[in-house]
């Protein structure tokens, strides 16, 4: 009753109350409490109030306490809102009134009705519910459990609901306590019990609507979603608008829960239809649908809002966005959505699928395994890394990139039987590109782990630890036979040999070059080649008959040193006195490998042969044009002291003196020079004059005894002098013989420096980077530095590349000289990089760059180093910032290969049409990169496989195929390969 119809009937009983009492005679106490109170059962609450007010009825003996109760009645039916201070003042002063428990309950209606149900409950408690007239009971127990349901005890109330619903008298409460109970069990997740509560609700009208919906949802939830379909269709095109639309979606998500998601479709439009703002509840579901029926473009555009809310919800859709990129082949989206995904801690399992997504596109499109490695820490046991490991070994496989499939391999928790093969067979190819390099330490592991005895023996025989080789080639003989693998088990013998060979053991090392003989000719450049070194153990063994004859046993069988084989004949024939023979094998020599390196010393031997055989003049002509030619210049000293010895041999000592004198004048250092100075010490004798010779001596600084430091410079110089007449065997020799000798000498770092020298002209990096390192440890000026400088190189060419980080890292902080502080800061910058150290890598191409003292070649360099380096990083934008750049000029190398991967980046990005256009622009420049063109064409051939056009694809393949002829052979056959094959797999 509002406020107005108060005031009008107030006014009207004023006005009317005039007259009855001036017309009616006066009634007593109890007959007014008694009309009173039949208005209030009337409902006429304000005047049952008015006539309670009365003085005749507020003094009634006895009735106090009923009259101030049914005064509150009226004040709380009449819905007073200040009722509450004259409750207190009631309950003071009348504590046992007989209708207090009536009083409470209706002052818990009154504040029920205003939603303070707090308040409402505190009245209720006070009630005693079998005090309360019978035709009440229901009401307030189901009064009081709704109160209870939404103060959130739901537990009580749906006990209080049970209750009023079971009361047999009064009011019936039965259906809206049935629906309250259902709809907490709805609310609180107990389906099953919601739903038969729920399911005789939908015929009773008032109910119908909303237990429908939820009965439905119950349903939906339970999984039932045959039942929610047979239930739900049949009533929605007779419901009302509101309840149609929920309908919709309901049925639209049963529909969809049966993968029926054209029903789906058709449900979720019409509620499409009734609605003017999605949720973003409905922008998932829509979502999902949309990526069901294979509408991925929809699916991402509804997702990728969704995607922005921080919940599991966002989550879920950030999965499904990642899905949806991957469908649309747009890698490059995919990765970020599910990165995004994988950071959010709502649900533990699209976190890890997430998470093991973003780490196979991180390798997939950059290359990038630390994603990995940060998944591996944090599912240690998940059952998909070592399905990962094998995908990301397989495609390093597929990239020749066999170190990083061994580690991947390596990596396996749960490796089959395959996996093992294959981890032999990437350590056996990875072994094979070490030892190709040279960098034959590091191969040897790999072989040991591909478990290759004879590969391992190689690599030990090329480290020099040729005992160690010998023992693994024995025992793999042994173990092999002479039938699983001939060929290896052929040249092991001839290896054996060669270890021997090289330890001077002539004797095993003949035994086992006999023994390689005896197993047939299967290889004739090594027949040739054991020839030749059987020649050498004989003649090292002073048979030199024998010696002759293996020589000339590799000739028949065309050695690749003829030359050689021819000298080593010539001398055999020296020493067995047959000069004739010698003489005419050395002409055979000279005239048929006229640049051989045994030019100048089949010469001098001829010169020789000549002296002793007293044709002096002869000898004189071959020494002569020794001394005439500059290419002769290493043995100049040699044919003075001959031409020396002629004179005294043709009695002319002063001109013996003159050639004498010659050799300490031009060579003091070489090791002739001690021949010379006996010579010139004969000669003063013959003539009795000493005192000549000390002053000859004197004039030179040279005493007639050495002093121990004298001896160690002399050893240290006739070495140094075979390095500079660039003779590196025999200075290796030497250089070990002066550092075993001296090792506490100041000369040892020059010592060591060139012997890395040595050893690098010799083809041995590996030696020669130990020596270069003996440098590094013991500091001394340009040494050092050179030493650091030429370590830094090999170490990266051997694709050590952390030592080479750490080499030109210290040779940037030694360097004196300013080229190689500038060598050092460039390369470092690709160490970085060969070392996937990728941050450090953009870091220090940025150093280079801000470099003015570089060119614009090494400015390129960097940009690329850094472009590739922010690719690994997942960092694409910055990087296709600089490809850009660099793709300008696509007619060199880098720039030719920043346009393919410019085009590379519109592929992973699923813009199929844009990288077409790209590809058909690059192709059109006229760079001479026929590689990257080629490439860039595979590529295209790619967009059709994705496309599904297979019989393009494979005819873009073969025209790359048949028209790419390489100058020196590369990957893109081996590429086309697979290319074809699949989609012979493929096609229809």
């Amino acid at each position: 009753m509002t406020y107005r119809l108060r005031t009008v009937i107030l006014t009207v009983i004023l006005l009317t109350s005039g007259t009855f009492y001036g017309q009616a005679p006066q009634h007593s106490g109890d007959d007014l409490f008694a009309r009173a109170v039949e208005l209030f059962r009337q409902e006429q609450y304000w005047s049952a109030y008015e006539l309670f007010n009365r003085p005749e009825t507020d003094d009634m003996p006895g009735k106090e306490s009923l009259v101030a109760s049914y005064r509150l009645l009226c004040e709380i039916a009449m819905e007073d809102r200040a009722i509450a201070d004259r409750v207190s003042w009631w309950e003071q002063k009348h504590p046992s009134a007989p209708l207090k428990n009536l009083v409470y309950f209706k002052l818990g209606n009154l504040y029920a009705s205003g939603n303070l149900f707090k308040e409402a409950i505190t009245c209720y408690d006070k009630v005693k519910v079998r005090r309360l007239p019978e035709k009440e009971r229901a009401s307030y127990t189901f009064r009081k459990g709704y109160a209870t349901m939404q103060r959130g005890d739901t537990e009580q109330a749906v006990a209080l609901f049970l209750e009023a619903e079971n009361y047999p008298v009064g009011e019936s409460y039965k259906w809206a306590s049935r629906y309250y109970r259902g709809y907490i069990h709805y609310a609180e997740g107990r389906f099953e019990e919601a739903v038969p509560l729920l399911e005789p609700l939908m015929e009773v009208p008032q109910y119908a609507s909303l237990s429908t919906a939820y009965l439905l949802q119950s349903l939906l939830y339970l999984k039932q979603y045959g039942q929610v379909i047979k239930k739900g269709v049949p009533i929605y095109q007779q419901s009302d608008k509101a309840l149609r639309t929920t309908l919709a979606k309901t049925l639209s998500e049963a529909y969809f829960a049966l993968d029926r998601t054209v029903e789906a479709r058709s449900f979720f439009d019409d509620y499409l239809k009734d609605i003017s703002n999605l949720t973003l509840t409905d922008r998932y579901f829509s979502g999902i649908l949309y990526f069901k029926l294979g509408d991925y473009v929809q699916a991402a555009e509804q997702l990728s809002i969704v995607g922005e809310r921080q919940d599991s919800l966002g989550q879920n859709a950030l999965y499904h966005l990642g899905e949806s990129y991957i469908r649309l082949r747009n890698k490059v989206d995919a990765l970020v959505s599910f990165k995004r995904a994988s950071v959010m801690p709502y649900d533990p399992d699209i976190r890890e699928d997430a998470f093991y997504n973003y780490a196979k596109l991180s390798f997939d499109l950059n290359g990038d395994i630390q994603v990995l490695s940060s998944y591996r820490k944090e599912y240690p046991d998940s059952p998909k890394l070592d399905e990962i490991q094998t995908y990301i070994a397989a495609n390093f496989f597929m990239n020749q990139d066999y170190a990083s499939a061994v580690e991947a391999l390596q990596a396996l928790k749960n490796p089959t039987a395959e996996n093992s093969r294959d981890l032999k067979k990437a350590a056996f190819l990875r072994g094979i590109q070490l030892y190709q390099t040279g960098s034959f330490r590091d191969a040897e592991k790999y072989f040991s782990l591909a478990q290759e005895p004879y590969w391992i023996a190689e690599c030990l025989y090329r480290d020099n630890k040729f005992n160690n080789a010998i023992n693994i080639w024995r025992q793999f003989i042994k173990e092999s036979g002479s039938f699983s693998n001939p060929e290896k088990y052929r040249t092991s013998h001839y290896n054996i040999g060669y270890a021997y060979f090289k330890m001077r053991d002539y004797p095993n090392a003949a035994d086992w070059f006999n023994r390689y003989l005896r197993l047939g000719v299967s290889n004739r450049s090594l027949v040739a080649d054991t020839y030749l070194r059987l020649g050498d153990c004989a003649f090292a063994q002073y048979k030199h008959q024998e010696a002759a004859g293996e020589y000339q046993r590799a000739l028949d069988y065309n050695t690749a040193a003829p030359d050689y084989a021819l000298f080593q004949i010539a001398m055999a024939q020296g020493v067995l006195n047959l000069e004739a023979e010698k003489i005419i094998t050395l002409d055979r020599l000279m005239q048929e490998y006229p640049t051989s390196p045994f030019f100048s010393s089949a010469l001098f031997e001829q010169g020789r042969t000549y002296v002793q055989t007293n044709q002096y003049e002869k000898a004189e002509e071959r020494f002569n044009t020794i001394l005439s030619f500059d290419s002769h210049r290493a043995i100049h000293a040699k044919a003075l002291v001959e031409l020396g010895l002629i004179r005294i041999n043709m009695q002319n000592p002063d001109a013996a003196l003159d050639y004498y004198k010659e050799v300490l004048r031009r060579y003091p250092d070489s090791p002739d020079a001690a021949n010379a100075l006996a010579g010139i010490e004969n000669v003063y004798m013959s003539r009795n004059d000493s005192e000549g010779f000390f002053n000859y001596l004197e004039s030179l600084g040279i005493d007639s005894g050495k002093s121990p430091d004298e001896k160690e410079i002399m050893a240290f110089t006739s070495a140094e002098q075979l390095f500079l007449n660039n003779s590196p065997a025999a200075a290796v020799t030497a250089l070990n013989k002066f550092i075993g000798k001296y090792p506490k000498s100041v000369k040892i770092p020059a010592a060591y420096f060139y012997l890395g020298e040595c050893h690098s002209k010799l083809g041995k990096m590996q030696q020669a980077a130990d020596a270069y390192l003996e440098v590094m440890k013991s500091p001394s000026g340009s040494f050092t530095e050179l030493a650091t400088r030429n370590y830094a190189a090999i170490q990266y060419d051997l694709e050590q590349y952390s030592n080479a980080v750490d080499a030109y890292m210290s040779l940037y902080d030694i360097a004196q000289i300013e080229k190689n502080r500038l060598d050092a800061q460039k390369w470092l910058t690709w160490a970085f990089y060969k070392n996937k150290q990728y941050r450090n890598a953009v870091v220090q191409s940025d150093k280079v760059l801000a470099n003015k003292a570089f060119n614009e070649s090494v400015y390129t360099d960097a940009k690329y180093v850094k472009a590739l380096s922010h690719l690994a990083l997942g960092e694409r934008a910055e990087a296709l910032l600089l490809l850009e750049e660099l793709s300008v000029e696509n007619h060199t190398p880098i720039g030719a290969e920043a346009s393919y991967l410019l085009c590379k980046d519109a592929f992973d990005s699923g813009n199929f049409d844009k990288a077409e256009n790209m590809i058909y622009n690059f192709a059109d420049t006229d760079t001479p990169q026929e590689y990257w063109i080629a490439r860039a064409y595979i590529l295209l051939g790619d967009i059709y496989a994705e496309r599904g056009e297979w019989t393009q694809a494979r005819a873009t393949y073969e025209s790359v195929q048949k028209g790419y002829k390489p100058s020196e052979p590369d990957d893109i056959e081996r590429i086309i390969s697979l290319r074809i094959k699949k989609c012979e797999e493929e096609a229809p």
